[in-house]
């Protein structure tokens, strides 16, 4: 398992042999020092008295306008309420250029204070020191009981705290109920089982001929990152890893979901790449698993007023699903680590968190705020519901890897190139081999 720290940090010396430190944010490059270290600025009313003045660095994944234009108002606010701190701000696209950035930064020594990433990055990061525990903190903080049980696991490893959700992604469960009504369904009662959904998908599906123009159930046949698969697992009981953080691919968990899936999907799906726009997006399935920000347009659209619905995803033996999360770490390279958890602390307030719900439309992740929340859409209560049964990718050194083989191994049995124990024994041994090397 240590070869996937030592690569990493490999890749990081590499990376940074010719890193020179930048600013976070081009708007302060003449007006604030990018030296990571305590500044001493005098303050003309205090009569040669001096003011302690602290900069933080905060970089963060993903580079859209609408949460930049959030993190800037808050950077704004807090600097005005903590006049000894400046935040300088950047972000980076998801991807090879955030962890590119990241690498290089560290390896120069000059890691951000702040960091704002997703749960793939806590075990590697951890392992590579690149990430401090904020466990003391953390137990110290008013809003340590608030915070979903399901979000504050996303940032534990090894049980320490290293990082608290800001943001949330949860997959629900959609559905049409115009086609329900047509079909002679209930709209207001989705299914709620593996053999309802099936049941439903062959109701709701439409052919013309032998080819399917409109999908009872529409379930992507390869992606980016197979968490509609995971959805079901989840749902079945069963998780990729255990106590141990060893793989555990190959259980019968993921048996029952191939078997369940393989007994209807054919029939009811119009087959797509979840890179690519969902069919029921395009009006072309009655049912689907999607995260809450791609169905947003569907339900700010007129035309779908009360056509959509939406529900916790069907499961066979405990309610769960699949949710994103991006928490805020500090960085081993700060120097100004109780202000960097005052800015932490503030960006995690009630009000701050009720605040970005509003703005960039993502579930709340304190339960103080669930009624508060679900009163601003109908459909919000069904996503924070989501965000509390909510399990994200495996907090482990090899899940990047688990994510390719993940998605191979799916791929194959939905084609039906290799059989079902066949493909889970083969992800099993490919992770084991790689991680033992």
């Amino acid at each position: 398992m240590k070869k996937f720290v030592t690569i990493l940090l490999i890749c990081t010396m590499l990376l940074g042999i010719c890193a020179s430190y930048t600013s976070c944010s081009s708007s302060d490059k003449n007006s604030e020092s990018s030296d990571k270290s305590s500044t001493l600025q005098e303050d003309p009313t205090s009569k040669g008295e001096v003011d302690k003045t602290v900069t933080l660095t905060f970089l963060r994944i993903g580079n859209d306008a609408p949460e930049a234009n959030y993190w800037k108002s808050l950077i704004k606010k807090f600097e005005e309420e903590n006049k000894n701190i400046k935040i300088q701000y950047d972000d980076a696209a998801i991807g090879e250029p955030m962890e590119t950035k990241l690498n290089t930064l560290f390896a120069g020594g000059a890691g951000p204070d702040i960091i704002g990433h997703g749960i793939l990055s806590v075990a590697n990061r951890v392992e590579a020191g690149h990430y401090v525990p904020i466990t003391e903190y953390f137990n110290q903080w008013e809003g340590k009981d608030d915070i979903m049980e399901s979000v504050l696991a996303n940032g534990t490893y090894k049980s320490e705290v290293y990082g608290l959700a800001y943001s949330t992604t949860p997959y629900i469960f959609a559905y049409r109920k115009d086609m329900f009504a047509e079909a002679g369904l209930d709209p207001e009662k989705p299914p709620q089982t593996w053999d309802e959904l099936r049941e439903y998908a062959r109701l709701l599906t439409k052919k013309e001929g032998d080819r399917i123009v409109r999908a009872g159930f529409a379930f992507p046949m390869a992606a980016g990152n197979f968490v509609e698969f995971d959805v079901f697992v989840f749902g079945n009981g069963g998780r990729f890893y255990d106590d141990s953080n060893m793989p555990t691919i190959n259980t019968p968990d993921k048996v029952e979901v191939f078997e369940f899936l393989k007994s209807f999907i054919d029939e009811v799906n119009i087959p797509y790449n979840n890179n690519e726009v969902n069919p029921f997006i395009k009006g072309n399935a009655a049912m689907t698993l999607i995260n809450n920000v791609a169905l947003r347009p569907m339900l700010d659209d007129p035309e779908l007023k009360d056509k959509v619905g939406v529900a916790v995803p069907p499961y066979n033996k405990v309610k769960a699903t699949f949710s994103g999360c991006n928490m805020l770490f500090i960085g081993r390279d700060c120097k100004n680590k109780d202000e960097a958890w005052k800015f932490i602390e503030a960006a995690l307030s009630k009000e701050q968190v009720l605040e970005r719900s509003k703005q960039l439309n993502i579930p709340v992740t304190r339960k103080s705020l669930l009624e508060e929340f679900s009163k601003l859409d109908p459909y919000n209560a069904v996503r924070a519901e989501c965000v509390q049964v909510g399990i994200g990718m495996p907090r482990t050194v090899w899940s990047p890897r688990f994510q390719t083989i993940r998605n191979e191994m799916v791929q194959k049995v939905l084609y039906s190139k290799m059989s079902i124990e066949e493909a889970l024994n083969e992800a099993q041994n490919e992770l084991m081999k790689e991680i033992n090397q």
